[in-house]
């Protein structure tokens, strides 16, 4: 097992690997901190796929998950990514269930063949893909908390919420959760390939509806 960042921050336990031998033996304050680091953003995540009742449950049943399984925990990935892959797995088992699915990312890119906006309106000369080259029209007229008021949050939200399930797994724990390129690659099971052309994709639909707001 590598020694990865810890999940969780606290100076108890600097690795993955101290962290996991601390639940291995039963340490209730080291569970007690990996939940209070990942339960909130657990569960936003499984609302993408769930109501919010069913994504509690989902979440709950996460845990019980990892609390039987740590010992079989191979650290082929940190543990934080290995506990949203055994959440984002039942959440999918559920919403399939139900009838309720959407395309998820690791079903990939080529059901959506159509990018939301040309694809060569997000490189950047310097940066190169997945970079704004200019802000759109306006942007430098406008103060900053105009930007980030409530309607331009809710319209990025409605925005989100239309993305194709795929697009919109990857996009909220990319742009919303922080999360690296590696990381959601293994918590989502998809290949780096797949990863870049559904943030490409999702990132592009974002930016079209800002643009036609900002021009209005």
């Amino acid at each position: 097992m590598s020694a990865r960042t810890p999940t969780v921050t606290d100076p108890r336990w600097h690795t993955d690997d101290e962290l996991v031998t601390a639940l291995r033996a039963g340490d209730t304050e080291a569970f007690r901190a990996l939940v209070d680091a990942l339960h909130a953003p657990l569960v936003r995540l499984a609302r993408m796929y769930l109501s919010t009742a069913v994504a509690e449950e989902v979440v709950q049943d996460t845990w019980l998950a990892v609390v039987r399984s740590i010992d079989a925990f191979e650290g082929r990935s940190s543990l934080k990514t290995w506990v949203f892959r055994v959440m984002v797995n039942r959440a999918r088992t559920i919403a399939r269930r139900e009838a309720r699915s959407v395309p998820f990312a690791t079903e990939g890119p080529g059901l959506d063949t159509h990018p939301a906006v040309d694809p060569d309106r997000l490189v950047h000369p310097e940066l190169g893909a997945h970079y704004w080259p200019e802000p759109p029209a306006r942007w430098d007229l406008r103060p900053e908390r105009e930007l980030m008021s409530a309607e331009v949050r809710s319209l990025i939200a409605d925005a989100m919420q239309k993305l194709p399930g795929a697009q919109r797994e990857v996009v909220t724990m990319r742009d919303v959760e922080g999360w690296s390129s590696e990381e959601t690659c293994e918590a989502l099971g998809i290949s780096a390939v797949n990863q870049r052309v559904l943030l490409h994709r999702g990132r592009s639909a974002l930016r079209a509806a800002l643009e036609e707001y900002l021009d209005d």
